[in-house]
């Protein structure tokens, strides 16, 4: 996710959980959907956050990752 992204007027605050878009896109990822999608993966897990939905944005070549920012649980 770009800076950009990340501070747009119009994106209401997160608060327990955040929305992140992934695009899938191949040329906008810069080479590999993949890659792009695990690199959003690891800015949630690095923050210790749970990925709790995925979802296919309707409107493009990407998805929606749902995360529940209020720390890691396991079980």
């Amino acid at each position: 996710m770009t800076e950009e992204q990340r501070d747009a007027p119009d994106r209401p605050e997160a608060e327990r959980y955040y929305a992140q878009y992934a695009s899938l896109d191949a040329e906008e990822a810069g080479g590999s959907s993949v890659a792009a999608l695990q690199a959003a993966i690891n800015e949630g897990a690095r923050q210790s956050w749970k990925l709790v939905g995925v979802t296919q944005d309707p409107t493009s070549d990407g998805v929606i990752l749902v995360w529940d920012t209020s720390g890691f649980f396991s079980g």
